[in-house]
């Protein structure tokens, strides 16, 4: 049986993230958006371990700390604190806090995944140290010149460029399109998006959020142009914003997704712009 973990984080990027390499690693997980949710969450479940934003709304993460180590029904529950802003003194002044222990916000399934499980009892930890492929036959969306791969279905190597602005969701789309063999090249400027333009890829995935569409709409015309004859996803925080900075003339129209996306529906959507841009190519 595998462990239960809340996650409490307020950050749908970042959430989105630790439920997915969670639950691909066999944890079951528990999700809560702000501190008071939180609590209410780890004595109603009562989970093997508690993870825990620092900045939280209405309650902060010292606050949940506070309460469920008060509480007789929690106290024993460990508690790690989840900081994206490096301790100078290495965490001591969480640990003096009462945390358990302090967790750097970093999205590696290699580091994730040990930290947590020292956590946690031997027969509660998850055995496998590679995470299941989502849910998705991608045997016949394929790049023309993929080759086959050990343990990934045939023909699944499209060359993805990402261009994105803003890094939290990279760690997500890495850990989706990774085990499905799909290589993704970043952009998160002007210049690298130049550099990239002259590489062959076969989509251009763009997760646009509304804090970077001003530095995307910085990116260079004709780079983009470069780009606009290859299928385009586009992720936004809502369906109905426009994508303005995306030029005219595309061969293929941006597919607009909302976040947050559950993983599998990204690949699904990927797989059917590929598909759907077989013949033409």
């Amino acid at each position: 049986m595998a462990a239960s973990i809340l996650v409490i984080e307020d950050n749908p990027a970042n959430m989105n993230l630790m439920v997915y390499l969670l639950e691909a690693y066999g944890y079951r997980v528990l999700s809560a958006w702000d501190g008071e949710q939180g609590v209410a969450a780890a004595r109603r479940e009562r989970p093997d371990l508690v993870l825990c934003d620092l900045r939280l709304p209405r309650l902060d993460g010292y606050g949940v700390l506070r309460q469920l180590k008060a509480d007789p029904a929690t106290r024993a529950i460990p508690v790690l604190a989840a900081s994206a802003e490096p301790a100078d003194d290495g965490g001591a002044a969480l640990l003096a806090a009462g945390f358990d222990g302090v967790l750097a916000k970093a999205f590696e399934p290699e580091q994730l995944l040990p930290a947590l499980a020292a956590w946690l009892p031997a027969p509660l930890r998850t055995a496998h140290m590679s995470p299941p492929a989502p849910a998705v036959d991608v045997s016949d969306y394929a790049a023309p010149d993929a080759t086959p791969v050990p343990g990934i279905a045939p023909l699944a190597r499209a060359r993805v460029l990402l261009l994105d602005a803003a890094p939290a969701n990279r760690g997500l789309l890495a850990s989706v399109l990774g085990p499905l063999g799909y290589p993704l090249t970043v952009a998160a400027n002007g210049s690298q998006a130049e550099a990239c333009a002259s590489q062959a890829f076969d989509l251009v995935l763009c997760d646009c959020d509304g804090e970077d569409e001003a530095a995307l709409q910085a990116f260079p015309v004709a780079a983009l142009r470069r780009l606009e004859h290859l299928p385009l996803v586009v992720l936004r925080p809502a369906l109905d914003d426009s994508v303005a900075w995306v030029p005219g003339g595309r061969r293929y129209p941006a597919r607009l997704l909302a976040h947050p996306i559950e993983p599998k529906k990204l690949v699904d959507e990927i797989a059917a712009c590929l598909a759907a841009a077989q013949p033409a190519a």
